[in-house]
């Protein structure tokens, strides 16, 4: 899988020290290949793209999101088992201020899936999902009827489609 990596793609996994995290690059862009057959291009401020297309990337422990599409589009996932200081946490990413676990992702996701999306990110049409005990939120440019989920392509991974 590295060979079929960009220069730049073979360079940044070299960077990694967790294993994980190494896993998660690897999945991310076989992922994005077996759906396009594009490489990644990174852009200026380091986002993730491909020719003629829009991508983002999440991942959160055994899981890498990928969301694909022809305009602009965001994701995000994270576990909503891990207790924090949700007001805490809420002030300091300039959220609205909740003690409510459940508030506090929907709001965390939706940030996070609204920062990979733009600037425009006020008017994107948000989708929000559950499995189990993760949380996902996907910003699309465009309402969408039919957000694929595919998770076929390899145990533990699951593979996300926006178009």
């Amino acid at each position: 899988m590295e060979r079929d990596l960009s220069t730049l793609d073979r360079r940044r996994l070299t960077e990694f020290s967790n294993e994980t995290r190494k896993l998660q690059f690897l999945a991310s862009r076989y992922l994005i290949k077996q759906a396009t057959g594009k490489n990644v291009i990174v852009d200026k401020n380091g986002a993730p793209t491909i020719e003629s297309g829009f991508v983002s990337i999440s991942h959160k422990d055994n899981f890498v999101f990928v969301a694909i599409s022809n305009s602009c589009v965001g994701i995000d996932i994270e576990n909503t088992s891990i207790n924090r200081d949700f007001a805490g946490q809420s002030e300091l990413l300039g959220l609205p201020k909740t003690n409510d676990k459940k508030t506090f992702y929907k709001n965390f996701v939706r940030y996070e899936a609204e920062f990979k999306f733009g600037s425009t990110s006020k008017q994107a049409h948000k989708y929000f999902y559950e499995m189990g005990d993760y949380l996902i939120c996907v910003c699309t440019n465009e309402p969408v009827k039919d957000i694929q989920f595919d998770s076929s392509c390899a145990t533990g991974i699951r593979f996300l489609c926006a178009e």
